[in-house]
């Protein structure tokens, strides 16, 4: 008896690029990229980011990297709250986490988990000169951050909001202006429009 072929998908698997600096002996540096396959969170997890994980970056230079900077820290503090294997790289955007699940044979990253969260004002001091002194203080000043984590939303689910309406072309006036309109008419008129 015949054992049929399984189908390959044709959908292409969605992967992220985990970005490296390379040191060169002669001062100078190359960025090379880790892809690393994604797949999505099922479970939402709360870390606690403290003022210890922002000194043990601060000391690591962590600013910008996936390894060494707070986030990725904290997230290694907390793997224990993870359904999942976590091996320290994180990817911390301003909307989204990627937390590395497993590393190929040279420990680089290949599979990691999408989460997303709320608190875009930790990736921003993060990675900014000198915003890891300021995230570090205003910490110290009002207390550890609960950061939550959520599973990643599919945008292109049926039943969506907005997804049931048939396409007429029109816009609809409830709606405001978006993307690079809503940040020129901020920039112009110096708050949102109505």
């Amino acid at each position: 008896m015949a054992v049929a072929k399984k189908k390959k998908s044709k959908v292409a698997m969605v992967r992220h690029p985990f970005l490296y600096r390379l040191e060169n002996g002669d001062g100078t540096s190359k960025v090379r990229k880790a892809w690393a396959t994604v797949e999505y969170a099922t479970k939402e997890v709360q870390i606690t980011l403290t003022a210890a994980h922002v000194r043990k970056s601060i000391n690591a230079k962590g600013a910008g990297s996936t390894s060494a900077c707070a986030m990725a820290i904290c997230t290694y503090n907390h793997s224990d709250a993870f359904p999942h294997a976590v091996e320290g790289h994180v990817d911390w955007q301003y909307s989204r986490a990627f937390v590395v699940t497993k590393v190929d044979k040279h420990g680089l990253p290949s599979k990691c988990k999408v989460y997303e969260h709320n608190d875009r004002w930790v990736a921003k001091l993060n990675d900014t000169q000198g915003g890891q002194q300021k995230l570090l203080e205003r910490i110290e000043r009002d207390g550890p951050v609960t950061v939550t984590l959520k599973p990643h939303r599919v945008r292109s689910a049926i039943g969506r909001s907005g997804k049931d309406r048939p396409v007429t072309g029109a816009r609809d006036a409830a709606k405001g202006a978006k993307g690079a309109k809503l940040r020129y008419a901020v920039y112009k008129l110096g708050s949102m429009p109505a």
